[in-house]
């Protein structure tokens, strides 16, 4: 996973997969590690998902459910809900069965891409269990979006980068006050 805006370290345990997964693609730039079924298979193979090689239909699913999961990463940031995000991840899941493995974890059913997706899912599930799905956010910037992990202790965090993001913000509500005031 590349650097984190801000210096912020990366997502502990299995969530660190979620957040690669959901910044496959700067929103800023329009960079997307997922852009051709090739680029999606390097994604893959370097977060530990297997050597598989997706088709459209796999790239169109694992791009559906990267978007979805970044809106309720926004509800995360104090966003509106996004029911039509949870029908999403709900949609998906149904593909992508997971069974309890040795450990007494949950691992994917399949070694396809729908065990890559399963994977995915169970990190979500997890982190929605012991409580640090919360802290996962998708930065309040709209032109960002990046996904970051708010350690703060009051969970308080808005913006991936109070340095970048935070401070376009407080210009933004600064430039629209000055406007109002004329």
């Amino acid at each position: 996973m590349m650097g984190q805006p801000g210096d912020r370290a990366i997502a502990p345990g299995s969530l660190a997969l979620v957040q690669g997964f959901v910044n496959s693609v700067t929103i800023e730039t329009g960079q997307d590690e997922f852009a051709d079924p090739e680029d999606m298979a390097a994604w893959l193979f370097r977060n530990g998902l297997g050597e598989l090689r997706p088709d459209p239909l796999d790239r169109r699913d694992a791009v559906t459910l990267r978007e979805a999961l970044r809106a309720l990463l926004r509800e995360n940031n104090g966003g509106d809900p996004d029911p039509e995000a949870h029908r999403t991840v709900a949609h998906v899941a149904r593909d992508c069965p997971l069974v309890v493995t040795g450990s007494l974890g949950l691992g994917p059913a399949m070694t396809d891409m729908r065990g890559a997706l399963a994977t995915v899912l169970a990190s979500v599930a997890l982190a929605v269990a012991d409580g640090s799905w919360r802290r996962l956010k998708a930065c309040g910037e709209p032109r960002c979006e990046w996904i970051f992990y708010d350690r703060s202790r009051n969970r308080g965090s808005r913006w991936c980068s109070m340095a970048v993001c935070g401070s376009r913000a407080k210009m933004r509500v600064y430039r629209q006050a000055r406007r109002a005031s004329r």
